[in-house]
């Protein structure tokens, strides 16, 4: 696919959400192919989670997909963003959108569908990867981590943004799971992981069906989960 950078670039010092951002840019019909913060004060993850990070600590972005638009399957656009991220930081996965570095979460990809004012349907994804943080809140340091904690020196948002871009373009513009299902398997890290579906009891994963979905063990019983938060470290 093309790079989605190629729509150029708008830098902010300071916002709640990137995504907020690309919904307004959306309204005005404004083709930016990214929106980066230097820091977010109020971004969301899967399931209304908030991402919050400090100045620099974090890449916190939104890219546009426009030369996708009115794509039938945003979600895949979703996990080749994670593929590509992955591949920039040297990390694994974990469906459908954890990115882990020795079973610790170190970012997150956050998929949305927006509307322009003609009607025109832009999938938006959200990235957010912890990259300088020495150390994280007592409550999350047991499953969160940084690059820095990972590899002992520092990163620059920027730089990672461009490398996920450029990681873009080895990937086709995916129409089904099976064009991104070879790529994915490189980082995957997701068989095995405890997951625990909205509803219901908590399922163990045995790998990802032909549309991206979960396919996880349930008391003896295959299931296809759709939607699932995973019990980091299991």
């Amino acid at each position: 696919m093309k790079n989605p950078l190629g729509y150029g670039l708008e830098r902010v010092e300071e916002t709640p959400s990137t995504q907020d951002l690309a919904q307004e840019a959306l309204r005005t019909y404004r083709k930016l192919g990214a929106i980066l913060a230097r820091m977010q004060t109020a971004g969301r993850g899967r399931f209304q989670r908030t991402w919050i990070s400090s100045l620099d600590d974090s890449l916190t972005c939104s890219i546009l997909f426009w030369d996708e638009i009115n794509h039938p399957k945003p979600h895949l656009l979703g996990m080749a963003t994670a593929i590509a991220a992955a591949g920039a930081i040297h990390c694994q996965l974990k469906w459908p959108n954890d990115l882990v570095i020795a079973k610790k979460k170190v970012g997150g990809i956050l998929t949305e569908v927006m509307s322009t004012p003609q009607g025109d349907k832009i999938t938006v994804v959200g990235v957010g990867i912890n990259l300088n943080q020495r150390t994280f809140p007592e409550e999350i340091q047991d499953r969160a981590i940084s690059l820095y904690q990972a590899h002992g020196q520092v990163f620059d948002p920027l730089s990672v943004l461009e490398l996920i871009g450029t990681r873009l373009e080895l990937l086709p513009n995916p129409e089904s799971w099976q064009q991104l299902a070879d790529a994915w398997a490189v980082f995957d890290d997701t068989p095995g992981t405890i997951y625990q579906p909205p509803t219901g009891h908590p399922v163990r994963a045995i790998g990802i069906g032909s549309d991206g979905q979960l396919i996880a063990e349930n008391n003896n019983e295959t299931v296809a989960i759709y939607a699932a938060d995973s019990i980091l470290g299991a």
